[in-house]
């Protein structure tokens, strides 16, 4: 498996934070990409690569809507290119 940082402030970067803030989960929140809760808010913990495809992973410890963990998975948008890679990590 090869995992991948995404460079803050990239159009994929930004892709992923959109799609975030419109997730059913943040519903009603007023800065729904922070959910601050019990001091803790999403987390951007990396990307990897599945075949031809590539998942990013954001996490929550604590939403304020579920008051869980919350893990969420979204594919890499149409616009995603390598230059956008901040890091590789080859396993």
């Amino acid at each position: 498996m090869e995992l991948i940082l995404i460079q803050p402030n990239s159009v994929e970067w930004d892709y992923m934070w959109t799609w975030l803030e419109n997730h059913p989960v943040n519903k009603g929140l007023d800065e729904p990409s922070i959910a601050l809760n019990n001091n803790e808010a999403w987390q951007y913990m990396g990307s990897y690569k599945q075949g031809d495809r590539v998942i990013h992973e954001l996490r929550h410890r604590d939403h304020p809507v579920t008051n869980s963990i919350q893990n969420l998975k979204l594919q890499a948008s149409e616009l995603f290119t390598k230059d956008q890679i901040q890091k590789t990590f080859k396993q």
